[in-house]
């Protein structure tokens, strides 16, 4: 009897810290330049963010017309959940063809209800061959965007 009260008494602890894992939260809500911001919180880390911010393109460059429309931000994975998070990756943007580096700034505050709030910043460039054959006009790229979202639910 006092085997198994013993090894109830050290299992117990085990079980309940099993169950005491954060559930993921879904949220979903829009961004400034209207639309659509989704992304999952779990464990104090931000899961899989998908936003369009509004974007414009300047050759900086060469000389070119300016660009401008909706980007992508968001990222498969996860970021931290804190109030300025940094990341760059690899990328095709919605104005160029190839691959550029995609840096992304993410500020988030907490509100009332569970929702959050906060701003995005994406930043690339990308080199566009012009006539004659070696010239070439060098566009900048910025997208901001704030957003608020709530739990989904």
């Amino acid at each position: 009897m006092r085997k198994l009260l013993l090894s109830v008494v050290l299992v117990l602890p085990l079980v309940l810290a099993g169950t005491a894992v954060a559930k993921p939260v879904g949220y979903t809500g829009k961004t400034s330049s209207g639309h659509k911001i989704t992304f999952t919180v779990k464990n104090g880390r931000i899961h899989d963010l998908t936003a369009g911010v509004a974007t414009s393109c300047l050759a900086i460059q060469g000389g070119g017309a300016p660009i401008s429309g909706g980007e992508l931000f968001g990222f498969r994975g996860s970021v931290r959940l804190k109030p300025h998070v940094t990341f760059s990756f690899m990328s095709k943007p919605a104005f160029h063809y190839n691959e550029v580096t995609m840096k992304h700034d993410l500020w988030v505050t907490r509100g009332s209800g569970g929702r959050l709030s906060g701003k995005m910043r994406l930043q690339y460039s990308f080199l566009i061959p012009k006539y004659p054959i070696g010239t070439f006009s060098v566009y900048s790229c910025l997208g901001n965007a704030t957003f608020k979202a709530k739990p989904r639910g």
